[in-house]
């Protein structure tokens, strides 16, 4: 077989037949050019009126990569323009994985009136009911698999297009009104660390994503090349396997907010 044979025949086995998604894949869009995969606009509302009346606000994350730059997104963009918005990343043998009840029950002693959660709470029917009795708002960004029924947010961002940070991504883009591309270092890492396929938006991201990586300013990230003896050009190798199990080891040592701090330092 010639090597055009077989660069066909290895883009056939990932379904890429047409000429329209063979050219994609060689030269994926700007995320930027991308059309968000929901509405955004009831959250947006929400997150606005809890803004102007001053109340507090957690971002209520996950502690694997996806989970934690998610957060790191939505929490950095929110902070920029109001201080009373808070992260919160489960503590994983006292809380548990996902939305629960324990950790809603700090975030409400914290006097949280809206929890954004991200990477989480599309299947937690009864967890979310339980902060809604509590007086409390709750809007869902997540990628999971669903079940038949959405449980009964205030406003519910879904999508398996992408990683939990992808949608933290679509969904600053619209809260800003304009494209966060200094994030997409960290889509990039939440992309290949939580294993979707690479292919459409997510290899968007992580063509663009590795671009920013690979010229980061944020002090924690520069610190975890050093330490980790790794200098650019970083890859996806670097990411999958030096960066991504170091900050994945901190919710298993001790707690992944750590992590998070690193990140936003």
């Amino acid at each position: 077989m010639t090597n055009s044979e077989i660069i066909a025949k290895l883009l056939a086995n990932r379904g890429l037949t047409s000429k329209k998604a063979i050219a994609e894949f060689f030269h994926p869009p700007h995320p930027k050019d991308i059309i968000s995969p929901f509405d955004s606009i009831a959250a947006i509302q929400l997150i606005k009126a809890h803004i102007k009346a001053g109340n507090k606000i957690i971002i209520y994350g996950d502690y694997d990569v996806d989970g934690i730059c998610a957060t790191a997104i939505l929490w950095e963009t929110l902070y920029k323009d109001y201080k009373n918005v808070f992260p919160h990343i489960p503590h994983r043998r006292d809380e548990g994985y996902g939305l629960s009840i324990k950790g809603l029950d700090h975030c409400l002693a914290q006097g949280a009136k809206l929890i954004i959660t991200v990477d989480n709470g599309i299947t937690a029917t009864e967890q979310v009911k339980y902060c809604r009795d509590q007086d409390c708002d709750i809007v869902i960004i997540d990628h999971h698999e669903s079940e038949d029924s959405f449980p009964d947010a205030n406003a519910i961002l879904y999508s398996p297009l992408t990683c939990a940070a992808g949608l933290a991504w679509f969904f600053c883009r619209d809260f800003q009104k304009t494209a966060p591309e200094s994030y997409l270092e960290l889509v990039a890492l939440a992309t290949i660390c939580d294993l979707v396929p690479l292919l459409g938006t997510n290899r968007s991201f992580v063509k663009f994503g590795l671009e920013e990586l690979n010229n980061t300013q944020r002090p924690g990230l520069l610190a975890l090349f050093e330490e980790a003896a790794i200098k650019p050009p970083i890859s996806s190798y670097h990411v999958g396997f030096v960066i991504g199990p170091r900050l994945n080891a901190m919710g298993r040592l001790e707690h992944a907010l750590d992590s998070l701090r690193l990140l936003c330092t």
